[in-house]
């Protein structure tokens, strides 16, 4: 799939925007509070069906305006080509809708196209709370099984029921959620494993090219031990009671990532505690573009990059080496930058198409 073209009307200082993307590299440029991340968030929103930013609508919708509207049109080769509109009025309703049909679930339009967000605090997916880790997971997993959106989402509900229960003292209820819960949770669990092992096998290649000095391994933490979840969750019971809340579990997940020392004596060590802020987007960098790979050459399913202040924390030579891989691997980026010069002279992406944007207003810019 390719992103051909968007359009834009009431996202944060964009009142009408409209513009036609090329299937290499897209950039937008301008002036910090111009609106170039505004285009990006409105494609994450539509594809995704949320904001990266913000969980609020109404601090998404522009001043004076009663909704937003962000419509795009998205090309496969094989299938041809999609139309896909969302509007989202300040009372939270939402329209969503392809080809003129109504969508019920945002998950069937996110299984359209795959996209991959990379963000000035892309850092935080090594040094950040597990939550952020189990969204990169539970992303790659969708991608590669979709009904384990579904799973995911019946687990946390049981949860959420469980916990209610837990805080009103209903022993019965307790249990039998538990129960529901211990067996999606197990199904849960035996997803991610797959997807890590999956990822795992790769990153290491992918990092001796964008950063040979470092050797990360990737290991899924389940939130729970033992052989059965449920059987867990019936030991923790009097410790939930008192917590009010359910303690084991998928929604305890982590993905731990960890440095192998060089020497075969020396034990792995979690890379939060020793990396820099640099080295831990590099990692991060190669955990997104390592999905991608893997959706483009298992799955045939490219992916768009969404890159906001491109290159933002990378030092040159990682910079180039990350850009220059996905130049190589043919993705579609959309990328924002206040400097387009190093970006477009540096990687002589063919097709590339540059924009300025000023004020909400987005201009193409010939660039011959």
């Amino acid at each position: 799939m390719i992103l051909e073209r968007v359009e834009v009307e009431n996202v944060r200082n964009i009142e009408a925007a409209g513009i036609d993307l090329c299937p290499g590299l897209n950039v937008l440029s301008g002036a910090n509070g111009a609106g170039k991340t505004a285009v990006l968030e409105a494609v994450h929103l539509l594809l995704r069906g949320r904001s990266f930013r913000t969980r609020s609508i109404e601090t998404i919708i522009r001043s004076g305006g009663n909704g937003l509207t962000i419509r795009a049109e998205i090309r496969d080769p094989t299938r041809g080509e999609s139309k896909i509109g969302l509007t989202k009025d300040r009372a939270k309703n939402t329209q969503l809708r392809r080809d003129g049909v109504a969508v019920a679930n945002a998950s069937e339009v996110a299984a359209l196209l795959p996209v991959q967000v990379l963000l000035p605090d892309l850092a935080d997916l090594v040094f950040g709370p597990p939550s952020s880790r189990r969204q990169w997971l539970d992303w790659g997993t969708f991608h590669v099984k979709h009904e384990y959106l579904a799973t995911l989402r019946n687990y946390l509900r049981a949860i959420r029921q469980r916990n209610g229960a837990l805080r009103a003292g209903d022993q019965e209820a307790i249990r039998l959620w538990g129960e529901q819960a211990g067996e999606l949770g197990e199904r849960v669990t035996e997803e991610r494993q797959h997807y890590v092992d999956l990822i795992d096998t790769r990153l290491s290649s992918t990092l001796a090219m964008l950063s040979p000095e470092l050797n990360i391994v990737l290991r899924h933490e389940p939130g729970w031990r033992g052989d059965s979840l449920a059987n867990e969750m019936r030991q923790h019971t009097p410790q939930d009671v008192k917590l009010r809340s359910t303690q084991a579990g998928p929604h305890r997940g982590d993905v731990r990532i960890e440095i192998v020392p060089k020497s075969t004596q020396g034990a792995p060590q979690p890379a939060a505690h020793m990396l820099s802020r640099g080295q831990g987007k590099v990692v991060a960098s190669a955990m997104k573009l390592v999905q991608a790979q893997h959706l483009s050459s298992e799955m045939e399913r490219p992916s768009l990059f969404l890159i906001d202040d491109a290159g933002a924390e990378l030092d040159k030579e990682h910079r180039d080496r990350f850009f220059g891989m996905l130049k190589d691997q043919s993705y579609q980026i959309l990328a924002t930058t206040t400097d387009s010069d190093w970006l477009l002279g540096g990687y002589p992406f063919t097709p590339a198409a540059l924009f300025h944007v000023e004020h909400g207003h987005i201009e193409p810019i010939n660039q011959n």
